[in-house]
């Protein structure tokens, strides 16, 4: 998967309607063969995973259909292949990810998703892949959709002049949503959990059934300085003291933001939430103690990253607090095997919190939330003025968070999933 956290001609996009518009897509997800990559009244979208690490919908762009994986940890769209029905820009771009990069020439061409249709989206077609992992093919993909706070995460947008013709493509969506709210809600599924959906959802200005309470959540305000700070991402800051470790106490530990944020201080911590990263990344202190008072638990040195390798069979129980609502982390999300296929009682599997290289360390956050977390709240990601040309004062983007697992279940799966039977299936 791509580790994402993405370091960011004029053409009139035309023919756009005014139309109210709400799309509901189903999640679909399939596995990986790497670790990171660096997140009804309309159609319905899927969102699928791959062995519970990577979660994709289609595009189609030029007429030709894409896999494509979502991220909200990046803002850009880029396809590697050979796109039909292209006008090009003759503009290079390379994309920086936390791990590994991409390159190629900047095009647009007509884009079709969950019932949106935009006549000339600008994506990077892909030449060059650098230290990704893996081909992106052999992973079942060959899109990646950056769903970062739009325009201003996008390298696209600004090296097209700031121009409507580098938006990305949940910025022309929303345009065309003129009475609608921006944004976005994504409800990802879990494998081998019972009582996990086989598909997720992703929702455009459009509620889940049943999901209606998050409207009714906390608007977390995003911690950004201005839209071009380095920090500017769907990141916002826990409660004091708002980490729960398996002891049922509060793990306190001091942010290691530098940037003058007025929401950080000792216990409180700046998060990321980026579907592009397989594990979470943490600070090196807060892995140690979520990880080392399990018995048989040892940290292990892979060159690019230290990993937690945990017993299998081992219940690790974490809650994250969110202005007083906790997410707690269902613990087969906790502890996961290292590779495809059925482990048993004696495996090790890794830690999922892991603790964050140099390649993701940042002046602006301490906490990557990635897939782990995201399997454990539905979550919405509202873009409430980040239009094109906005003030500072203008621009109120905010997360909220409903908590989708309930602590006795999830103890009765890991019991039933983890250990029934002596077999380890996930």
């Amino acid at each position: 998967m791509v580790s994402s956290l993405l370091l960011n001609i004029p053409v009139i996009v035309s023919a756009i309607s005014s139309t109210v518009h709400a799309a509901r897509l189903p999640l679909q997800g399939r596995p990986s063969r790497r670790l990171d990559l660096g997140a009804p009244a309309s159609s319905s979208v899927s969102v699928a995973t791959f062995e519970n690490l990577n979660y994709f919908v289609n595009l189609t762009v030029g007429g030709q259909v894409y896999s494509t994986l979502i991220d909200t940890g990046s803002g850009d769209l880029w396809i590697y292949a050979n796109v039909s029905n292209v006008t090009p820009t003759g503009v290079l771009d390379e994309l920086q990810y936390a791990i590994g990069a991409v390159e190629g020439y900047i095009f647009q061409a007509p884009l079709s998703f969950a019932g949106y249709s935009i006549p000339a989206q600008a994506f990077v077609e892909v030449q060059n892949i650098t230290n990704l992992g893996s081909n992106p093919r052999d992973d079942g993909y060959t899109a990646v959709l950056g769903l970062g706070p739009a325009p201003y995460g996008s390298t696209i947008y600004r090296l097209l002049g700031n121009s409507t013709s580098g938006l990305p493509m949940m910025q022309n969506i929303f345009m065309q949503n003129v009475i609608s709210d921006n944004y976005i809600t994504l409800l990802l599924p879990r494998a081998f959990d019972p009582e996990s959906p086989t598909f997720g959802e992703m929702t455009i200005s459009e509620l889940i059934p049943g999901k209606e309470a998050i409207a009714n959540q906390t608007k977390l305000p995003l911690t950004f300085l201005n839209a071009t700070s380095p920090g500017f991402h769907w990141n916002t800051a826990t409660d004091l003291d708002g980490i729960i470790g398996p002891d049922g106490m509060p793990i306190t530990i001091k942010s290691e933001t530098t940037l003058p944020l007025p929401v950080t201080g000792n216990g409180r911590l700046v998060g990321v939430f980026d579907s592009g990263y397989t594990l979470a990344q943490v600070p090196a202190t807060l892995a140690e103690a979520i990880y080392s008072g399990v018995k048989g638990a040892h940290l292990v040195s892979t060159g690019s990253q230290d990993l937690w390798e945990v017993p299998c069979d081992t219940e690790v129980n974490v809650t994250f607090v969110f202005a007083g609502q906790k997410i707690f982390v269902h613990p087969l999300d906790m502890v996961k095997s290292g590779a495809p296929g059925p482990i048993n009682a004696t495996s090790h599997c890794i830690g999922t919190f892991q603790p964050r290289g140099a390649n993701t360390a940042s002046p602006a956050f301490d906490l990557i939330f990635g897939i782990p977390f995201l399997l454990n709240a539905y979550i919405l990601l509202d873009s409430d003025g980040l239009t094109a040309g906005a003030s500072t004062s203008q621009q109120t983007p905010f997360i909220q968070l409903l908590s989708t697992t309930d602590p006795i279940e999830a103890h009765n799966d890991f019991v039933n999933v983890r250990t029934n039977a002596g077999v380890l299936k996930a």
